[in-house]
């Protein structure tokens, strides 16, 4: 922080509270900041969560309200926290002006608390997030290898006549029982869910990127397209596969080639120091000699790790470079509505 200018750097973002102190909470309508200075960590709180951060190592203080919005609006104790450690107004940062709006919330921005304008801090934090640490390399190495078990028991269960959730519920659940046994103190951190999924969309609903389970049946001759993940200590991974039902068609098996080179080259291209968006417009001009271009809707990929989606992106648009340490899914996907969904 003070290589940058600041005085005290206060961070809302959940995620971002979580990667710098360990406290993983649920995010609701009630404000959680950290503020952090020199040498010098505390955490503002609603009661429901305060013997939670009460157990964090390393927080100095932690401030505690009882509900919001309360009598006091929450964010006067960010504001008073600020004030114990005589953080100047001109050199006070933040990584949003203000609480992140959730659930109802509404209230003041800190820069009409402090009466200047805040420092931009999200930067700060989310250069260190883009290269991740050995530590958080070894925990999203391990979410694969849950993620992948657990995928491979839900695909062999995949039925004709069964709906997805008779397919892949159980499969999941076998697994995180695994997880409970095989990883003592294991549990998961956030709030996403259980730990573990292992599910995938069938049929035409594939045709959508984000297409819901219908219930509707698996059945022969379906495109299927699967998402697995496991929780390890709030990292995450993701782990989508494009599966048949049977025998492919002829169309089937034109269209997933198509998508697979498309991944291969751009798994070729990830290489440090090659800008983000030439792996991108890579996989475009081969869309576009492949005559799939029409067929793209989103871009290459993302980074991932405390969150599902996090910066830096597999975009054209985007101007980082590859950095050894990044970690990216790379899932570039063809949709073809009179024909299924291809996500590999």
């Amino acid at each position: 922080m003070a290589a940058a200018g600041f005085d005290a750097l206060a961070v809302f973002y959940p995620a971002r509270v979580a990667y710098l102190t360990g406290f993983h909470h649920l995010p609701t309508e009630r404000p959680v900041a950290l503020v952090l200075g020199d040498g010098y960590c505390a955490l503002v709180v609603p009661a429901v969560e305060k013997e939670h951060a009460e157990s964090v190592p390393g927080v100095d203080r932690v401030d505690v309200y009882f509900e919001y919005p309360g009598t006091e609006h929450p964010l006067r104790r960010v504001q008073g926290a600020l004030l114990d450690i005589n953080a100047s107004p001109a050199r006070t940062a933040a990584d949003h002006d203000g609480c992140v709006p959730r659930w109802g919330y509404r209230g003041p921005r800190l820069s009409d608390l402090t009466g200047l304008p805040v420092q931009d801090g999200e930067p700060l934090v989310e250069e260190l997030r883009r290269v991740k640490s050995e530590a958080e390399l070894r925990c999203i190495q391990l979410s694969c290898d849950w993620a992948a078990r657990g995928h491979r028991r839900m695909q062999a269960a995949i039925r004709a006549g069964q709906t997805e959730m008779e397919s892949y519920a159980p499969a999941e659940l076998e697994t995180l029982r695994e997880m409970v046994a095989e990883l003592p103190g294991w549990r998961p951190k956030g709030f996403g869910g259980s730990g573990l999924t292992a599910m995938f969309v069938g049929g035409r609903s594939t045709a959508l990127p984000h297409g819901f389970v219908r219930g509707h049946g698996v059945q022969a001759g379906d495109v299927l397209v699967s998402g697995a993940s496991a929780e390890i200590d709030g990292y995450l991974s993701e782990l989508e596969r494009t599966l048949i039902v049977g025998e492919p068609s002829p169309a089937q098996r034109a269209a997933f080639e198509a998508v697979t080179a498309l991944q291969s080259r751009a798994i070729e291209l990830l290489r440090p120091g090659r800008p983000v968006a030439e792996v991108e417009l890579e996989v475009l001009r081969l869309a576009q000699e492949l005559g799939h271009e029409s067929h793209l809707r989103h871009h290459v990929g993302h980074s991932i790790g405390l969150e599902g989606h996090e910066a830096p992106f597999l975009d054209r648009g985007d101007e980082a470079v590859l950095e050894a340490g990044m970690v990216f899914t790379v899932e570039p996907g063809l949709y073809l509505p009179e024909l299924g969904g291809f996500r590999h």
